[in-house]
């Protein structure tokens, strides 16, 4: 009687042995899915800077979702259905953190790993097939992205000097002036009106007034920079054959030009106080001593 108790309860104990391994094979199966598209996911955000794979691959999960979706009765889709899924949202996961998760596009620029942890770039650099010119503004990057302020100024300067392509220079002083830094966007300033000495330099208002003397003298005027200090901040400038002066500090750009506002008149002496804008240009005020102001710009490229 117990012998034939314990013969039929063998086949009902069996199945749920065997079904926990199967458990445990597909939990395995999972896992290892998941690290996959994981480590697939940040290959493609660390070749940020080449293309955008992250949102290519987070394209390929989406597609091969709604095609296991749409064959869902075959029990292979099923599964695709649900891999595919796991792979879709680790992608979208990522490329949503390139996206909207770091300042200043700099997720856009060089992908959320980089961006996060900084110490990851130099690998980055030197494993990306980049042409020699990108690979050069990457390294500026990295080496100004870190430091205090003097120390990301010098490594500038370092780089800037070591340099005489003019396309390499203007990415230079997009990177300094793009980053935030005051210290790093003074001494792209000052680098950049040092290559632009005896130019002529035009005060663009930024309201075409008119009916205001201020704004419509300056579409005919200009000045020149004589002389940079690029350590001490100071300008030596040239207006209307007039010596002037200015400064560039981690505040902005301040200049006192002589002005002859309305024909026949007297110089008055206008003071200009610029802070770094949008599109590589200057943006501030022009003020003349008797009161008028006008708002300007002035393209530094």
């Amino acid at each position: 009687m117990s012998t034939d108790s314990a013969t039929a309860a063998a086949p009902t104990t069996a199945p749920v042995g065997q079904a926990a391994v199967d458990q445990s094979k597909n939990g395995d199966k999972l896992a290892a899915w998941s690290v996959f598209s994981l480590i697939l996911g940040l290959a493609g955000d660390m070749a940020k800077p080449i293309g955008d794979y992250s949102l290519w691959l987070m394209a390929a999960g989406v597609v091969g979702f709604i095609i296991c979706f749409a064959l869902r009765r075959a029990s292979f889709a099923r599964r695709g259905m649900f891999h595919s899924g796991i792979f879709a949202v680790i992608m979208a996961t990522i490329w949503g953190l390139q996206q909207f998760a770091v300042p200043d596009d700099k997720g856009d620029e060089r992908g959320a790993a980089v961006a996060f942890l900084p110490i990851l770039a130099p690998i980055q650099t030197k494993i990306l097939p980049l042409p020699q010119s990108q690979k050069l503004l990457l390294q500026f990057q990295d080496a100004t992205a870190k430091g205090s302020d003097s120390e990301r100024v010098a490594a500038a300067r370092e780089l800037y000097a070591a340099t005489e392509d003019p396309a390499l220079h203007r990415g230079m002083i997009e990177a300094m002036m793009g980053s935030g830094n005051p210290a790093l966007q003074q001494s792209a300033t000052l680098l950049r009106f040092a290559e632009r000495k005896r130019d002529r330099l035009t005060l663009l208002p930024i309201d075409r007034d008119k009916d205001d003397p201020l704004s419509r003298r300056l579409l005919s005027f200009s000045f020149e920079v004589r002389d940079v200090n690029v350590d001490s901040g100071a300008l030596d400038l040239r207006s209307s054959s007039s010596r002037s002066f200015g400064t560039v500090t981690r505040q902005g750009t301040t200049m006192q030009l002589p002005i002859i506002v309305v024909d026949g008149g007297s110089f008055q002496e206008m003071l200009v106080d610029l802070k770094p804008g949008n599109d590589m240009r200057l943006t501030g005020k022009a003020r003349l001593e008797t009161g008028e102001v006008a708002a300007v710009e002035l393209p530094l490229f």
